[in-house]
């Protein structure tokens, strides 16, 4: 499996500037400043899906996912949402944010964003093009 993506970002989003633009600005985040003084960026592997975890101050769980790595779009994205949010409680953070990077078919993508809206408020899912520092 090449995870040539992840490891991208993993080195990215250790420059507290890259995590500040992808939290604050691209995915609208307003905690306060004070969890960029502590966080940590990782890895996470759901079934054979890798992906780059951030754990932002004690509050906020991000993990971020390559478009290309889902197979059926709709049903991994669920079943990553209630893995996120089991996570989340788990770690007692406040919210979870799976972001999906790349392009996605405009239906797919539409049924995608409305997902969360069945769970929890504080459940939220972002798909982008790319990420801001790519």
């Amino acid at each position: 499996m090449n995870n040539t993506k992840e490891i991208k970002w993993s080195s990215k989003l250790t420059v507290k500037s890259n995590a500040t633009l992808l939290v604050r600005d691209t995915l609208g985040c307003t905690c306060p400043s004070e969890i960029f003084d502590n966080y940590q960026v990782g890895s996470h592997i759901s079934g054979d899906i890798p992906m780059v975890q951030l754990i932002m101050g004690e509050r906020l769980l991000v993990r971020i996912i390559d478009a290309a790595r889902l197979i059926d779009p709709e049903k991994t994205a669920m079943e990553l949402l209630i893995e996120g949010r089991a996570e989340r409680d788990r770690l007692s953070l406040n919210r979870f944010r799976l972001v999906i990077v790349g392009t996605l078919p405009p239906s797919q993508a539409q049924v995608l964003t409305g997902l969360p809206e069945t769970m929890d408020p504080k459940v939220h899912l972002h798909i982008l093009p790319v990420l801001g520092f790519d």
